[in-house]
């Protein structure tokens, strides 16, 4: 008798207790983690329990800093992430047994990346795979982060540092920003910098975007606390903008160049040119995905040096 009930006990185990584990173990916050699961918290913690039960152990303590694993929930985390990786390639696998298979690949891509690279990783994609149904959604980082970690992703484009336990980065390259204003601006700007970069309204995008933060950090290094900000998260709107005289923007530089040659009045701010980092991000998840796969040796192909981190 006691070995039929051990046996239906170690059945008990389910999927939504491992997610909510990894989740919880990665943020080290029930909030977070319910905001990620689109859980309530007391669903969370219920699903922690339950599975604190199954296994007979402590999964997690709570530190003033938030929920930090046991021994026990260390050597847990990495069983049951791969679980979940054998799960999602799984249900890959069946969705090809199907007649009417078609792959669908998911990518989400940002404004700063130039459009010549865009068209080289499309086509490297479809020649991998002409058959592939490859969908491109344009965000902001911080949008093409919540997709990926919400699963309506295989892969994406971030700008910027990232940290987070649950995704593989990729560095590709430094993206050059530059400093733009209007030309008839540019000697009056240079004569007083960088003070003379208060005296402008300035054109940001929002705190969702890879470049957000790094304007912020720049205008504290430079002791600058502008008056005035305008936010546009479209791009070339942005340029534009710089372009009528409205204000000083920090732009692609790539961006900028081509927007010159266009003829658009604009002038660039040499001194202030910043580099930021492009990476290439995916879920761990995902890592034996075919989608994910094909997306990310193209992504390699077209950026060539690229190794994962």
């Amino acid at each position: 008798m006691t070995t039929t009930n051990q046996a239906a006990k170690e059945t008990t185990m389910d999927i939504n207790q491992l997610r909510a584990f990894i989740t919880v173990a990665h943020t080290r916050n029930l909030t977070r983690a319910a905001e990620k699961l689109f859980l309530s918290q007391p669903a969370v913690s219920a699903h922690i329990k339950a599975l604190e039960a199954d296994v007979g152990t402590t999964l997690f303590t709570r530190t003033n800093s938030g929920m930090s694993l046991t021994r026990a929930g260390e050597v847990l985390l990495p069983e049951a992430e791969a679980l979940m990786q054998h799960k999602h390639r799984l249900e890959a696998f069946a969705q090809t047994l199907r007649e009417d298979y078609v792959r669908h690949a998911l990518l989400g891509l940002i404004h700063p990346i130039a459009s010549g690279k865009v068209s080289r990783l499309t086509r490297s994609i479809i020649r991998r795979e002409p058959a592939v149904q490859l969908h491109i959604q344009y965000g902001m980082s911080g949008e093409i982060l919540s997709r990926l970690l919400a699963k309506r992703l295989h892969g994406g484009f971030f700008l910027g540092k990232i940290e987070q336990r649950t995704l593989q980065s990729i560095p590709l390259q430094n993206i050059a920003y530059s400093l733009v204003c209007h030309t008839d601006d540019e000697k009056k700007l240079r004569a007083g910098l960088p003070r003379s970069l208060n005296g402008y309204t300035w054109i940001e995008m929002s705190g969702v975007s890879g470049s957000h933060k790094n304007l912020q950090q720049f205008w504290h290094r430079h002791k600058l606390t502008p008056k005035k900000q305008i936010i546009c998260d479209y791009p070339q709107a942005i340029i534009g903008l710089a372009a009528d005289g409205i204000g000083l923007a920090m732009v692609p530089k790539h961006s900028a160049e081509a927007a010159q040659r266009q003829g658009s009045p604009i002038a660039l701010i040499g001194e202030f040119e910043q580099q930021l980092p492009l990476h290439f991000v995916y879920l761990d998840e995902y890592g034996q995905d075919p989608a994910l796969q094909l997306i990310r040796d193209a992504v390699l192909e077209v950026w060539e040096t690229a190794e994962a981190v």
